[in-house]
C-alpha cells in the first residue's frame, strides 16, 4: 500500500478534511538519506497541516515518541487550497547503524477559527519512517504464552530489522477465539520485545495448547502454542 486517502467527519461539523498521503512508511538508508513525501487537499475547503519529527522507541509495550533534529522537515507548515497537492522532503541526519532506526512523522491539521455555531476537526496522523541497518537486515520473531492472570502473549523480535503482525488472533482451549489488537500499531521494532494481555474469563493451564493464527510480512501464520508457566 503506497497511498491512504483520509476522510475525517464529525458529526455537525462545519468542516471536514480529506486528503490523500503517499507513501504510507517512508524507507531511508545510508544510500538514500532523503525522501519525499505528498499529499493532496481532496476537500472543497482549505487545510492547514504541521509536520513534526518523533524518534520512534517502545517501552513496556507502548509507543514512546520524543521530539528528534534527526530529521529535517520541509516545509514544516503549510496550507493546501482545494484540490492542491504539497511534496514534503524528509532528510535524515542520523547515520545508519547496524541496526534499522525508527522514526514518526506526526501530521496534525491547524484548526481555524470557529465561525459562528461552526466546528472544527481537528486530526491526526501518525506516519512510521525507518533508515534500513547497514549490511544484511533480517525480522527475527519469536512468540510464546504466558500464564498467568492475566495471561500474557509476548512477541520479541532479535532481529536488526522491525516485525510487522497482522489480523493476529488466538484459539484457546476452550474453543473461544480471541483477536488481539495488532491494527493501530502492527510493529514490534528491531531488537524489542512487546506483550499482549489475553482477554479470558479463565486461566490458561500450563502446558495447554492454544492455536495462533495470523499474517507477517513473510506470509501467513498458523502455528501451536505450549503455554508457558
Amino acid at each position: 500500500m503506497t497511498a491512504l486517502s483520509i476522510a475525517a467527519a464529525f458529526s455537525g461539523a462545519a468542516q471536514a478534511s480529506n486528503f490523500e498521503i503517499s507513501p504510507v512508511v517512508l524507507e531511508l538508508s545510508s544510500a538514500r538519506t532523503a525522501g519525499v513525501v505528498k499529499l493532496i487537499n481532496n476537500d472543497t475547503h482549505e487545510v492547514s497541516l504541521q509536520i513534526r519529527a518523533y524518534d520512534w522507541t517502545q517501552v513496556d509495550s507502548q509507543d514512546k515518541l520524543d521530539p528528534t533534529q534527526n530529521l529535517i522537515i520541509s516545509p514544516p507548515v503549510f496550507t493546501l487550497a482545494p484540490g492542491a497537492s504539497q511534496t514534503i522532503r524528509v532528510v535524515s541526519k542520523q547515520a545508519a547503524g547496524s541496526q534499522e532506526i525508527a522514526y514518526r512523522l506526526l501530521i496534525d491539521e491547524i484548526p481555524s477559527a470557529a465561525a459562528g455555531a461552526a466546528i472544527n476537526f481537528k486530526f491526526r496522523i501518525s506516519m512510521p519512517v525507518f533508515i534500513a541497518p547497514t549490511g544484511q537486515s533480517s525480522t527475527k520473531l519469536d512468540w510464546k504464552l504466558n500464564a498467568g492472570k492475566p495471561p500474557k502473549l509476548v512477541i520479541e523480535n532479535s532481529g536488526n530489522r522491525r516485525g510487522r503482525l497482522l489480523n493476529l488472533s488466538l484459539t484457546l482451549p476452550s474453543g473461544k477465539k480471541v483477536t488481539l489488537p495488532t491494527g493501530g500499531n502492527p510493529y514490534t521494532l528491531a531488537g524489542l520485545t512487546r506483550q499482549y494481555i489475553i482477554e479470558t474469563d479463565s486461566p490458561l493451564g500450563a502446558g495447554s495448547k492454544v492455536r495462533m493464527t495470523g499474517t507477517s510480512d513473510s506470509g501467513p501464520i498458523d502455528t501451536e502454542l505450549t503455554v508457558a508457566p
